[in-house]
């Protein structure tokens, strides 16, 4: 008799640990799976292949995946779309211009969003210090990064991922019994059910490359290229005549060319290849493929799969079918997101 009930205690223990199957647990990009934000709040960029770093992997020659965050199976039968990348390859030069360093990471996360913040980039690298920040752009650390930052970048797609309605799409037997038994007005319960079950669920997401490059302008060039920049969008400018705003007259720094993917051999081959000579000076610049159609071949040639450039994260308000636990819900999630953004 004490042995059964010891048997009892000990499966009912078990079965309270292990809420989900192995099956439904991955650690890649699965469309329509929950994650938990909070779990790697501020340092997401490290299970995440969203920018360049200095570092080798410590995995050696172990390929490069996009994303490795745990993530848990919540809905039952959920469809999704699938589009492949553009059969040119890489895209046109994107130039953003950036008034403050913050601008820059705001620009350079701008296909991130996750529900509840206003800073996506703060969940990926909110924990860093800003001399770890400027280095995966490739600019040297500067205590007052005062004004003013232009970042180039182009993008290359391998494919884009959509979750489809999910409307009477069921939720997954366990996560309705944690639900069910959930009391919403005890928050500390809240964020146990949060750590169990994720709180948001992957609504998109886009994986390819990106190689980018950051420039640091002195306040009238900045001012200058900007106006510029104004007038050749609205036809009253030579696009030719861009170079010349990159000129050593009106810069303070130049970065180094990195790719997303975090992929040396193709940094190293745009550092040797992609040089721009002005005067006395040679240095690299993405530039060169404005003017170069050959270079931009090689270089589309070259680029890999490897990084995770959008990302779409919402909320779990469909779990619930009661409408006022979901609001609940979300505003734990969101409340909670807000603080962390602030003091990230």
């Amino acid at each position: 008799m004490n042995f059964n009930m010891f048997l009892y205690v000990i499966l009912f223990l078990f079965s309270s640990v292990q809420c989900y199957s192995e099956e439904d647990l991955g650690y890649s990009l699965n469309i329509g799976n929950a994650i938990d934000v909070f779990a790697n709040y501020g340092d997401l960029s490290q299970v995440t292949q969203v920018i360049s770093a200095d570092y080798e992997s410590e995995y050696g020659s172990d390929p490069i995946v996009p994303f490795s965050e745990k993530n848990i199976k919540v809905f039952k039968n959920v469809t999704s779309t699938e589009i492949k990348g553009d059969a040119d390859g890489i895209t046109n030069i994107e130039l953003l211009i950036c008034e403050t360093f913050e601008d820059l990471l705001d620009s350079y996360f701008k296909h991130f969003k996750i529900e509840g913040t206003d800073k996506p980039w703060k969940a990926f690298m909110g924990d860093w210090i800003h001399d770890e920040i400027m280095r995966t752009f490739g600019i040297e650390y500067d205590p007052q990064p005062d004004c003013c930052f232009v970042l180039i970048k182009l993008t290359k797609v391998h494919k884009t991922v959509k979750l489809g309605n999910l409307e009477g799409v069921a939720v997954k037997d366990y996560v309705m019994r944690a639900i069910e038994e959930l009391n919403m007005t005890d928050t500390a319960e809240v964020r146990r059910f949060m750590k169990s079950y994720g709180t948001h669920y992957i609504d998109s997401y886009v994986t390819g490359n990106v190689i980018y490059q950051v420039f640091k302008y002195k306040r009238r060039g900045f001012d200058m290229l900007r106006s510029y920049i104004a007038m050749r969008n609205a036809g009253r400018a030579n696009n030719a005549n861009l170079r010349f705003y990159f000129s050593s007259y009106f810069l303070k720094q130049v970065g180094d060319i990195r790719v997303a993917s975090g992929n040396k051999t193709i940094e190293t081959w745009a550092r040797m290849n992609l040089r721009d000579v002005q005067y006395l000076y040679s240095r690299p610049s993405l530039l060169r493929l404005n003017y170069n159609s050959v270079l931009v071949n090689k270089l589309n040639n070259l680029m890999d799969q490897g990084a995770l450039i959008g990302l779409n994260l919402k909320t779990l308000r469909p779990l619930f079918k009661d409408r006022r636990k979901a609001d609940s819900y979300a505003e734990v999630v969101e409340n909670d997101l807000q603080l962390w953004e602030v003091n990230a």
